[in-house]
């Protein structure tokens, strides 16, 4: 007697508990750049006009950065310091990861820390409502459908000509730095990626040098907008 009114509350119970709705990962909009290109500029402004196109009653959409390292360096129990040398473009010798293994007992290998910022990337991601500017973040967070690719380009001497004011440095210097962060930028792509990173992973490429900044904004906004992103 017991073990059938056993089964019966069980299955009572089986039947009545709600539903929960499987949470689905972003939205979440990422933008590559060739070097010289405004997507700081434009991802801060890009998270001001989606917040305002959502309206006060939703989280505001965020810029991310440096929270990556932070968080990541965290995880790993080191300071943001020591794991840096990712986006700063710089690798480990074998004689460098041998000292620093035998002089640290806060050792972590390159593989580790770059699966570790993976999983940070990732996880910012899924949670949502993120604007992410370079860190490989569209090689990472490729196949989540809530999302949206930025590839911003533009002509090379273009690009100098800007550097060059910029950074108030000579045209050949401001040659020498865009060339070079332009080829250490792709390398981190298709190092996280495991492959080469082409034109085809991005959902749109805008050229920056014919659409001013608040244009291009406008543009991913629409993009979003038509993909049901806000």
């Amino acid at each position: 007697m017991t073990n059938i009114l056993l089964k019966y509350l069980e299955e009572r119970y089986k039947y009545n508990i709600p539903k929960q709705e499987p949470l689905v990962p972003g939205p979440v909009i990422t933008i590559s750049r060739e070097f010289g290109c405004p997507a700081n500029l434009c991802a801060t402004d890009l998270a001001e006009l989606l917040t305002k196109i959502d309206g006060k009653d939703n989280e505001p959409w965020k810029v991310i950065s440096k929270e990556i390292l932070e968080q990541a360096a965290k995880e790993l129990g080191l300071t943001p310091d020591k794991i840096e040398f990712v986006f700063k473009f710089e690798k480990r010798s074998a004689v460098d990861e041998i000292l620093e293994a035998l002089s640290s007992k806060y050792y972590k290998s390159e593989r580790k820390i770059k699966n570790t910022i993976r999983e940070v990337i990732r996880s910012m991601g899924e949670r949502g409502r993120v604007i992410i500017v370079g860190r490989a973040g569209s090689t990472i967070l490729r196949d989540i459908p809530n999302s949206l690719h930025i590839r911003l380009i533009a002509p090379v001497d273009y690009r100098i000509d800007g550097v060059s004011r910029r950074h108030e440095i000579s045209h050949s210097e401001a040659k020498k730095l865009t060339l070079e962060m332009d080829k250490k930028r792709a390398q981190l792509r298709n190092d996280f990626a495991g492959r080469k990173v082409d034109d085809v992973d991005y959902d749109l490429i805008i050229n920056t040098k014919v659409l001013k900044s608040e244009e291009i904004v406008e543009l991913i906004a629409k993009a979003a907008s038509s993909k049901g992103m806000v």
